[in-house]
């Protein structure tokens, strides 16, 4: 019922146009065009009535300013024409009103609100709930749109710095790619500000600075071995090595020491023992190991037999 209210309201002052111009005529008894009056001048009042209460809100005017103004042009020519023209006059001026009034009320309840700044926020959503500029996209001037900050990084459009990590919410978000509502993202207790300005990585938690002041713990640990410890490196033969990154002799050595940082040589075909190395001799030897192969174990046997 109350979304027919309108309609109701627009069909009763067009039939009491139509009426004022009919009645008016000289077959009309006076009796019959002083209801007439009375039902034009109480349309008028509640034209009135509604306009003031929806120019006091201001909730039309930011949602549909253009169609509200045709409203409120078309209320004030009534207001005025009221004082010198006739009834059926009156009676146009008031249903022109009605409509425009109408038109402005269903752009706000379809939600059709329009916004000056682009920004994806309504000038009605900007002045109500989130008290920003309606004409400006960028409120706090951090490089993010209103319109962002709200819906997709939850930051605030009236703040510049949002975590007070020294570095704006646009800076973070479009460039650093770092959590702008997080001083610290990557958890190493340093804030994002600091790293940057000292040169470190403000998503790497082993990447930290020199100095400076440390935010309250806990702290996330560098999961990656340090420099110092070694790294470790994949083996061909199945298995890791665990590399030092110091160098001896101009090559990078391992635990074991002995063989130069190499992977160690496979056990296949080759036996581990030694073997004699005997001048001019037939035997096969593997490559610089000198171990004998397997298939000439028994040669190797009768030979020195």
């Amino acid at each position: 019922m109350q979304r027919l209210a309108p309609i109701l309201l627009l069909l009763a002052s067009g039939l009491l146009a139509g009426c004022a111009g009919f009645l008016l005529d000289e077959t009309a008894t006076p009796e019959a065009v002083k209801h007439l009056r009375q039902s034009i001048y109480k349309e008028f009042d509640l034209l009135v009535k509604d306009f003031d209460e929806a120019d006091g809100k201001g909730d039309l005017e930011l949602c549909a300013p253009v169609r509200f103004a045709v409203t409120r042009f078309a209320v004030y020519q009534a207001v005025e024409e009221k004082k010198t023209a006739r009834l059926d006059q009156l009676s146009r001026f008031i249903v022109r009103a009605r409509r425009a009034l109408l038109s402005a009320q269903s752009r706000s309840k379809a939600g059709e609100c329009v916004d000056s700044d682009g920004d994806g926020l309504t000038d009605l959503t900007e002045t109500r709930r989130y008290r920003t500029n309606p004409s400006n996209a960028d409120t706090d001037g951090d490089g993010l749109s209103d319109g962002l900050e709200v819906r997709r990084y939850g930051t605030s459009p009236l703040r510049y710095d949002q975590d007070g990590d020294l570095l704006s919410d646009g800076e973070e978000a479009l460039f650093l790619k770092t959590n702008p509502r997080h001083p610290d993202s990557d958890g190493d207790g340093y804030a994002d500000g600091l790293e940057v300005a000292a040169g470190a990585d403000p998503l790497d938690a082993c990447s930290k600075p020199s100095s400076g002041p440390r935010l309250p713990g806990p702290w996330r640990k560098c999961l990656r071995p340090a420099a110092d410890k070694g790294f470790y490196r994949p083996s061909p033969f199945g298995r890791s090595l665990r590399m030092r990154t110091r160098r001896r002799g101009g090559s990078l050595s391992s635990p074991s020491g002995g063989n130069g940082g190499r992977a160690p040589r496979a056990r296949g075909r080759c036996s581990p023992r030694p073997a004699p190395i005997l001048p001019h001799s037939p035997l096969r030897r593997s490559g610089g190991s000198g171990a004998l192969c397997s298939r000439n174990r028994l040669k190797s046997q009768s030979f020195h037999n």
